[in-house]
């Protein structure tokens, strides 16, 4: 049906714009650990705390680049639909979906009587 596929691209926009912000903010949290452990390793005396520190960090920063990766891949579709122009495009496209809704239902419950009988 058509309505199904105009749902499928505003899901998706949506989709995209909620992975960008979920990614986003994970990547800054994980800056923001790096910090920590590069401090942590810095005053640590243990040689070996220091290789757990590191292992850490190592981990935090495949996380980063995992959720930098997903930021890069879906921002310029987000600030696309940040324009005012394109997201009133895709208001509009939001009431189209609603008005094909209405045809569609319209046409599946739609009886015909017959106005003149044969006999």
């Amino acid at each position: 049906m058509v309505s199904d596929e105009i749902k499928r691209f505003l899901d998706f926009v949506a989709e995209s714009k909620k992975i960008y912000d979920m990614a986003s903010e994970v990547m800054h949290l994980e800056e923001k650990k790096t910090q920590d452990f590069l401090h942590a390793i810095e005053f640590e005396t243990s040689a070996k705390e220091r290789s757990k520190i590191c292992t850490r960090l190592h981990k935090s920063r495949q996380e980063r680049r995992r959720n930098k990766d997903l930021v890069e891949e879906r921002e310029d579709l987000v600030k696309f639909f940040q324009d005012p122009q394109h997201k009133r495009t895709l208001d509009q496209l939001t009431q189209l979906l609603g008005r094909v809704r209405k045809v569609e239902k319209y046409h599946a419950d739609r009886t015909y009587y017959p106005r003149v009988r044969e006999e």
